[in-house]
């Protein structure tokens, strides 16, 4: 028995809480854990093919991205076979303006009512060290938007230069922007839309002439349904990888700014 555990740094908050919980795992079954924070070893992210912010692979044979269960690592630990879970969501197409605040290091607290289903910002702190490095990083003054209604988050649209993606996505270059978190689906309204058009013009702006999405068609993680992204004029450039576990086809898509 052993697992891998990879994860893009804290850019999702989820991947604080997921390395606590596999790290418990580990050390009450004594199983061997290796640990691969992607944006210090992006060589890693090419050898497994890894397309999301987290991925956690059982006895070298099972791929989960995405939040697990202890549960669900449990039974794969011990081959039991595990049904595939599909978490699909079909995207609204009314769309609701809400305010906008440019992701910042302090901005992106406001997220933990959406990334971790809590009103406790100090949830989402590593988040916000994450983006404090990204932004020194590149020099850029945000990283997108988050939008508000009522003053809660509902939603937004994270990037980051396609140069500084660790994973293994064609087209890297000066001035393709790459989108790392599109949120949130909904079946009702379309809080998506808003932030995504106004970061597209702020990449206008600053010189990005393409920007770039790994995306789901039909699965909600990562940034799906794909067919909304079709719809704001994203043309699918080609299958990425297929996670079968979560029944979810991982594929590139690109829109021209």
């Amino acid at each position: 028995m052993n697992l891998k555990f990879f994860y893009f740094g804290n850019q999702c908050p989820h991947n604080c809480y997921l390395l606590a919980r596999i790290k418990t795992i580990a050390w009450h079954e004594h199983v061997p854990l290796k640990l691969y924070d992607l944006t210090e070893t992006p060589k890693a992210a090419e050898e497994y093919q890894i397309f999301s912010p987290n991925l956690l692979i059982v006895n070298d044979k099972h791929r989960l991205h995405g939040p697990f269960t202890a549960e669900k690592v449990h039974a794969m630990l011990d081959d039991e076979d595990v049904e595939p879970s599909r978490y699909v969501v079909r995207q609204s197409d009314r769309v609701v303006r809400g305010e906008l605040r440019p992701i910042t290091s302090d901005a992106v607290l406001r997220t933990s009512i959406v990334c971790a289903e809590s009103e406790d910002e100090g949830l989402c702190r590593g988040k916000s060290e994450w983006v404090k490095a990204a932004l020194d990083r590149t020099g850029l003054s945000h990283l997108g938007y988050i939008h508000l209604i009522d003053g809660k988050c509902v939603g937004g649209a994270e990037f980051i230069p396609s140069l500084n993606v660790p994973y293994p996505i064609p087209d890297k270059r000066e001035h393709n922007a790459f989108l790392t978190c599109s949120y949130m689906s909904s079946e009702s309204k379309d809080f998506k839309t808003h932030p995504l058009e106004t970061l597209e013009k702020d990449l206008r702006t600053w010189n990005f002439d393409t920007l770039s999405v790994a995306a789901s068609p039909e699965v909600v993680f990562p940034n799906g349904p794909a067919d909304w992204f079709v719809k704001k004029g994203f043309e699918d450039k080609g299958l990425l990888i297929e996670e079968e576990l979560h029944g979810a086809v991982i594929r590139y898509y690109q829109k021209r700014l």
